[in-house]
């Protein structure tokens, strides 16, 4: 029974990001603020910004070298991805016209 104890103290003490895989669907599946805070924990940094008028947040974790982007109207993370650049929730920019952006 100690040793069980033991390795359950341990785990709890495993930071969550340290269980997250290198796989982009598990951080595609994070939708939730909290989700993402359990993950990237305080060690990411935060970049408000503005894109087509509506607000987001750009939360960047060197730790993982992985983005996300958070709407702020509806408190959802929109989009993830490996890198630092601030990119967009949005498929098309601003007044694009193509094939995919009518």
């Amino acid at each position: 029974m100690y040793k069980f104890l033991v390795k359950v103290i341990f785990i709890a003490m495993i930071p969550p990001s340290a269980f997250a895989s290198n796989d982009s669907e598990f951080y595609d599946s994070i939708r939730t603020l909290d989700t993402l805070f359990e993950v990237i924990e305080n060690s990411a940094t935060e970049h408000k910004f503005k894109d087509q008028g509506m607000e987001f947040t750009h939360y960047f974790s060197s730790e993982l070298n992985r983005s996300f982007i958070v709407n702020d109207e509806v408190g959802e993370v929109c989009f993830t991805y490996e890198g630092s650049e601030v990119l967009s929730c949005f498929p098309c920019k601003s007044d694009e016209i193509s094939g995919a952006c009518p």
